[in-house]
């Protein structure tokens, strides 16, 4: 039986259904308890290599537009990142939690410690870490047959302060193709006569702005967060 429903799911994602967004998310029991009321959201950070996101406006992005998602639910009193960054400025915890993050991202280690410095300073039972894990735009010329693509991932992670458990996880990744945008990306060239003619060669095919796939992105992050 079990073979047969995996050849079913075989079968239907060969037939072109939709891949189902988020990509992975795992909850524990305990997210629908009751126990989880007020979470900290943590500023994202970011995993993208500089050279793919020389500005940070990754982490910026992500963080404005997950906050958006965040504040259409009334379930959980969700924390915002810029009160927590005031909060654990004024007692001089910023580079602890830089710290904490990263050792988290890096290599999924958990201060327990720490955690519970946390929940005393936040006064929160659980706290929200977020990452950006791609972040990319493919843009090609008129002579590629590719198409232009934009490519945005993240995962969010919800760790109960008082132990260090993590009670969710989510990670999605999307894409959007472009179009082909002759009238704005035309040069100009002069052809042997003198004359001024359009350049086909300057034309690109041009990829989505990050915001419109970043937006898919954290709504199936968003609504993932299972309810109380």
């Amino acid at each position: 039986m079990k073979k047969y429903w995996v050849l079913i799911l075989v079968v239907g994602l060969t037939a072109g259904c939709q891949k189902k967004h988020p990509i992975k998310v795992e909850i524990d029991p305990v997210m629908r308890d009751g126990s989880v009321q007020k979470i900290a959201v943590f500023p994202f950070a970011t995993a993208v290599h500089h050279t793919d996101d020389p500005d940070g406006e990754a982490p910026r992005m992500m963080d404005l537009l997950f906050r958006h998602e965040l504040d259409t639910r009334d379930d959980y009193q969700f924390v915002s990142p810029s009160s927590v960054e005031y909060a654990l400025q004024g007692e001089g915890l910023m580079d602890q939690a830089g710290e904490f993050v990263d050792n988290w991202r890096n290599h999924g280690q958990v201060d327990r410690e720490f955690l519970k410095q946390l929940s005393v300073v936040l006064q929160a039972d659980a706290v929200l870490i977020g990452v950006v894990d791609l972040w990319q735009k493919d843009e090609i010329d008129y002579r590629e047959t590719a198409a232009p693509a934009t490519y945005v991932g993240a995962t969010v992670t919800i760790l109960r302060l008082s132990d260090g458990m993590r009670l969710f996880e989510a990670s999605d990744e999307d894409f959007l193709e472009g179009a082909y945008s002759e009238a704005a990306d035309r040069g100009a060239r002069r052809s042997g006569s003198g004359a001024v003619q359009s350049d086909r060669a300057a034309s690109v095919y041009k990829a989505p702005e990050y915001k419109e796939v970043a937006l898919k992105v954290v709504r199936a992050l968003a609504l993932s967060i299972p309810g109380r």
